[in-house]
């Protein structure tokens, strides 16, 4: 008697297999989401660094100088003869606050949003860590 098919052991080795491949790679998966949402948390930060540099070069600011970035917006606190001039910045980061300062072009920075917190580490760079 020739039977076609999967015996019930066979089907059950096959699913067994399958869940512990996804026990496996479903925390690494997650982990490479997690690394480029942080990531891309710190070059939308980089980037209203670059914003900010060039505004502060640009009008020939000097002293400490205050930006602010709310709502998806970024302004330079009271640049525009004492009211809030907003500075063209194309990036998004939802639920995220922060304040700049740039002194005499050194920026010191922090920036957060429910997952992350970004700060300057003195040397240029920004420094972002989960919360």
């Amino acid at each position: 008697m020739n039977k076609k098919g999967f015996t019930l052991i066979e089907v059950l080795a096959v699913i067994v297999i399958l869940s512990v491949i996804a026990l496996i790679t479903t925390p690494i998966i997650f982990n490479v989401v997690d690394n480029s949402r942080m990531n891309s948390f710190t070059r939308s930060v980089e980037e209203m660094r670059n914003v900010i540099d060039m505004d502060y070069n640009e009008y020939a600011r000097s002293g400490e100088v205050e930006y602010s970035y709310a709502n998806n917006r970024l302004f330079c606190v009271g640049c525009d003869d004492g009211s809030d001039l907003e500075l063209d910045f194309t990036g998004e980061i939802d639920g995220a606050t922060g304040t700049f300062y740039n002194t005499n072009g050194t920026i010191t920075l922090t920036v957060e949003n429910d997952r992350y917190k970004a700060t300057d580490d003195g040397s240029g760079d920004v420094v972002t860590v989960k919360k």
